[in-house]
């Protein structure tokens, strides 16, 4: 069989797919062991079809060894009782992570021997991974915390929990994605009184006290204490600026120091695979292991076998991502078969480190570095020597530039735009002229700089003058073209199909251009090409033709963000939640490096996964900033026609940014009239019931206290009312109500879904309110466990006694109303 190797991977990878969608339970280890052995002896025997025959039984052995692996992931920690969401309990074991300290926040995964719960001495024996959050409340405990690392022995008090599953549609699963960790439980504790590390951890003598590390940890305590010292040389050469972050990310794989800013502007242009250890940098390694190797008079068997024994640890010193590993693997089977003189196929190369890396984990087929790197080296295997003769440029060097950027972005498309939502049209240029450069000039300074600056100070700071000018440069290339890309593009979540075409039709357009090239036969060239130009044209659009309107109240935490999609596609957004944060002077610790923040995190992301190109109108219905905060990315990264405020001025820095970032990137900033009708499309209608703030012909005013002047919009969408409120009180409540009846407004028949005023608060939703306007359903956006005790019980109750049903994000997550002809549907993510 041919390429043996690949075929194999080829098939353990759609079997393992093909496992990860089955039904748990359904194929175990032992179905995997026999199909295995029968695969084996059809390769031997002369079956017919016997390559057939055992890509079939690969399938089945692959998805029962996924099966029969997941069915090994499950917790020894049992909860008090059934109902129990969350408790208090004492867990003793060793860190099995490294320590992230960030501001005011520790976190790490720790292997727990032993669990305590209810305050009893006795404990019960289990080996579970746990994942940590410790909230710092003084500055002493982050100094402390910060000395602490894996294989350090540990006991703790706090809240056990579950992890949190995805609140929106499409969101992110930090519950599904701690589980591919083997992680089914979080702790949280607030400061470090009730935690005791190192030998501490047993000093109780209770029983259960902390086991000691393993070998395997201390391995890697010493490995993570390597890293961090070298990355402390970068810390010091670079003392200033963003260049020691940068480079302890492109060197190191530390990405925790790396600018958030900086990495945004990579990450604009699909330059963030240069920050990730990949195929490139194990090539710059294992080259220049060779060359100082040769220098040193080795011969070459030699010279193979130490570059090959040094791999390992350049993958372990560089943080060990799946990228990482890929390359590492194919560069020690490389390595090996070019000592022994036996086969150097690249495909079997990679189809061997695919298989092995699957069999170690099976999990990794779902992580999007291991995907983008088999994928892209396998197109670039397959699809850079067929590219180079199709492309008319001369020089060698050009034309091979040229195929490896051309191919690896055509590969990487489908991809990128499946997990990242987006696109920039110059990112293949970016790649064409910073891979090289950064990749070939760049890492080895830099790399020596590193060595240099680790012996002496000044020596590295010499060559570090150097590395900084070209870094300067780089990021001056990076931001320029971050900041200003008239190509940069929104792109929905494909579905799975539309991936497997847009491979299939590229590779019969490679086939059919070699084609029309040997033999002058054009047609299935351009029938590929057609073919790949309506899917990307149904890709980026697929719901043109929809004309259901959708009206998603997302979970943003405790604040508002409204996303409205009218039946001709228009897109409104009303408010964009945000983070409060309370900080004191004297806190200046307890900032974060890339503190969580709604608008980049959450809600930038939703948008651009449901194909939000542009919004056409974007409502702040105050300025609080738990309704503008997120809108500040959202400016930043999404085409934005009009921003509607509420006529006053809060006169806060938030509100100020937003504002003049809306404009400088072209959007009108507008206050709505009183009273006017706004038509969206053919289908949808605005009504601006309450402007806030003054009257048409009043001066803006300063206005502190904001709930009482959000705008209230009456939306009427085919024949289904939806009624927004911001965060109206309870006075202005009255003061439209008498407004309405003293203009002889009628009073409508009922509105068909209510926003409730200000997340539920006592403040609002009057009986008066609600039995004018008579709502048949009622959403409440709130966060979870939000420390204001909303919704309100009184609110709650007057809702009920209106008759309608009512919706809450803290408990049903994302809410979506589908108005069709026919009227409106609701679902709920939870």
């Amino acid at each position: 069989m041919n390429r043996p190797l690949t075929w194999l991977a080829v098939a353990w990878a759609a079997g393992t797919a093909i496992g990860s969608r089955l039904p748990a339970g359904v194929l175990s280890w032992r179905m995997a062991a026999i199909a295995a052995a029968l695969a084996m002896m059809a390769a031997l025997l002369a079956v017919p079809f016997r390559r057939a025959v055992g890509c079939a039984l690969l399938l089945v052995a692959a998805a029962s060894y996924y099966q029969g692996y997941d069915a090994r992931n499950v917790s020894s920690i049992v909860p008090p009782s059934a109902e129990t969401e969350q408790w208090d309990a004492v867990l003793t074991g060793t860190i099995a992570s490294a320590v992230t300290v960030d501001g005011d926040r520790v976190a790490f995964a720790m292997r727990a021997a032993r669990i305590r719960t209810n305050g009893t001495d006795a404990g019960e024996e289990i080996d579970e991974r746990v994942q940590v959050s410790i909230r710092l409340l003084k500055r002493e405990e982050q100094d402390a915390a910060k000395h602490w690392g894996r294989g350090d022995a540990i006991k703790l008090a706090g809240t056990l929990k579950p992890p949190g599953a995805a609140r929106n549609f499409g969101g992110f699963d930090y519950r599904l994605y701690l589980y591919r960790n083997h992680i089914h439980w979080q702790l949280s504790a607030k400061g470090t009184d009730a935690v005791r590390v190192g030998e501490e951890a047993g000093s109780d003598g209770q029983a259960g006290d902390a086991p000691g590390a393993s070998a395997a940890q201390r391995a890697l305590r010493w490995n993570d204490d390597l890293r961090s010292r070298l990355g402390g040389v970068f810390d010091r050469l670079f003392p200033e600026g963003a260049d020691a972050g940068y480079l302890k990310s492109l060197v190191l794989g530390l990405t925790d120091d790396m600018d958030p800013d900086l990495y945004r502007q990579f990450s604009l242009l699909g330059l963030t695979h240069i920050l990730a250890i990949s195929g490139l940098h194990v090539a710059v390694f294992v080259a220049g292991c060779l060359w100082l190797l040769r220098l040193f008079g080795l011969t070459r068997e030699k010279t193979l076998t130490v570059a090959l024994a040094l791999v390992p640890f350049y993958i372990a010193l560089s943080g060990g991502s799946p990228s990482a590993v890929r390359a590492g693997l194919m560069a020690m089977i490389g390595l090996y078969a070019a000592r022994r003189g036996i086969w150097k196929d690249a495909l079997n190369v990679i189809g061997l480190a695919a298989v092995l890396m699957l069999l170690w984990d099976p999990y990794y087929l779902h992580d999007v570095s291991f995907q983008l790197s088999f994928l892209v080296t396998l197109g670039l295997i397959l699809g850079v020597p067929r590219f180079s003769k199709l492309l008319p440029v001369r020089p060698a060097a050009l034309n091979s530039a040229i195929s490896v950027t051309v191919v690896a972005q055509l590969i990487s498309f489908p991809v990128t735009v499946y997990y990242f939502n987006g696109i920039s049209l110059l990112s293949g240029f970016a790649n064409f002229l910073l891979v090289p450069f950064v990749s070939f000039v760049v890492l080895p300074l830099g790399t020596i700089a590193l060595l240099a600056g680790a012996v002496s100070t000044p020596a590295g700071g010499a060559i570090g003058w150097l590395v900084v000018r070209l870094n300067d440069a780089t990021f001056r290339i990076v931001g320029t073209g971050a900041e200003h890309d008239p190509l940069r593009l929104v792109w929905p979540k494909p579905a799975l199909w539309w991936v497997a075409a847009f491979y299939a039709a590229l590779a019969l357009a490679f086939a059919g251009a070699a084609a029309w090239r040997e033999r002058g036969k054009p047609a299935v060239a351009v029938s590929a090409v057609a073919a790949l130009l309506v899917l990307l044209a149904y890709g980026y659009d697929p719901d043109v033709r929809s004309r259901d309107g959708r009206v998603h109240v997302l979970d943003v935490g405790q604040g508002d963000a409204i996303l409205i999609r009218t039946p001709q596609g228009r897109h409104v957004l009303v408010d964009g939640g945000g983070t409060v944060t309370f900080r004191k002077p004297g806190d200046e610790w307890k900032e974060r490096r890339d503190p969580y923040e709604v608008g980049g995190k959450l809600l930038v992301p939703l948008l651009k996964q449901r194909g939000v190109h542009r919004l056409d109108l974007v409502v702040a219905t105050h300025q609080d900033q738990d309704h503008i905060g997120g809108l500040q990315a959202v400016v930043e990264q999404i085409p934005v026609r009009a921003v509607a405020m509420n006529g006053t001025w809060k006169g806060n820095d938030s509100s100020r940014k937003l504002f003049e970032t809306a404009m400088r990137r072209g959007a009108d900033i507008v206050t709505l009239p009183e009273g006017g009708r706004i038509p969206v499309d053919r289908h949808t209608e605005l009504t601006v019931l309450d402007a806030g703030g003054p009257g048409p012909d009043e001066p803006l005013r300063i206005e502190e206290e904001q709930n009482g002047e959000s705008v209230v919009l009456l939306m009427r969408m085919r024949e289904t009312t939806f009624l927004f409120t911001g965060d109206m009180d309870a006075k202005r409540e009255g003061e439209l109500l008498a407004a309405l009846k003293r203009n002889g407004a009628a009073p409508p028949p009922s509105v068909d879904v209510l926003k409730v005023a200000h997340h539920g608060s006592k403040t609002s939703t009057t009986d008066e309110w609600l039995a004018y306007w008579r709502p048949r359903l009622s959403v409440v956006s709130v966060g979870l466990n939000n420390a204001y005790g909303h919704p309100n019980p009184g609110v709650l109750e007057r809702l009920a006694r209106s008759g309608g049903e009512t919706y809450r994000t803290d408990r049903d997550g994302e809410i979506v109303f589908t108005v069709t002809e026919d009227g409106v549907k609701v679902e709920t993510k939870l």
